[in-house]
């Protein structure tokens, strides 16, 4: 997702796998367009500026098929969005990864978003906050995704524990993480900020 700097108000364009159902998005402000993230220019014809750009990009292994397939949603989609951003003029960025990111982690998982978060801070944003939810909890209906199983079950048995689990470690909802990131990305200094655990929860 990227703001339009050229437009007043500014507009949100969400961009999303050309090839796949669109989000069950609408709002005056709000434009879909359908990519090929392996594709160059990325951004699409007329976006001549951008103020911010998030990130929310991610599959999982069984969704992808193979590491290689995984990795060129996790790492290379993610990467080609931010370098399309930063060159349209974005200076904030906000990412969602995962808890446990590591680029030195053994767990592929872990070690490809660890490898996308090192690589980001190299793009030059003034402003990068980085997202490490443990589990989201989100609506998979709304955007034409597929149920999963063992997702679905987690999720179940994160609802019923959450109470007791420690804060860095308690299931998210998709939209309360998407708030704390551009409350943080808006609001926060330049620099680098990283959001887990009670970071992510609504305020109060």
């Amino acid at each position: 997702m990227v703001g339009d700097a050229a437009m007043a108000p500014a507009a949100v364009h969400v961009l999303h796998a050309r090839g796949r159902r669109a989000p069950a998005l609408s709002a005056p402000r709000l434009h879909l367009h359908a990519v090929d993230f392996t594709a160059q220019p990325l951004l699409p014809s007329g976006l001549a500026a951008v103020n911010d750009v998030y990130i929310t990009l991610g599959t999982t292994m069984a969704a992808a098929g193979s590491q290689r397939a995984f990795r060129a949603v996790d790492y290379d989609a993610v990467l080609a969005t931010a370098h399309a951003a930063r060159a349209a003029g974005a200076t904030r960025c906000g990412v969602v990864t995962a808890m446990g990111a590591n680029a030195h982690s053994p767990i592929l998982y872990n070690r490809v978003k660890g490898e996308v978060e090192r690589d980001l801070q190299a793009l030059g944003f003034e402003t990068l906050v980085i997202a490490r939810p443990s589990l989201l909890m989100g609506e998979r209906q709304a955007l034409h995704q597929a149920p999963r199983r063992a997702e679905t079950v987690s999720i179940k048995l994160f609802r019923w524990f959450n109470p007791v689990i420690p804060a860095d470690y308690r299931a998210r909802p998709g939209v309360d993480v998407a708030r704390a990131l551009v409350h943080a990305v808006q609001s926060r200094p330049a620099g680098l900020h990283v959001l887990s655990g009670h970071a992510l929860q609504p305020a109060g």
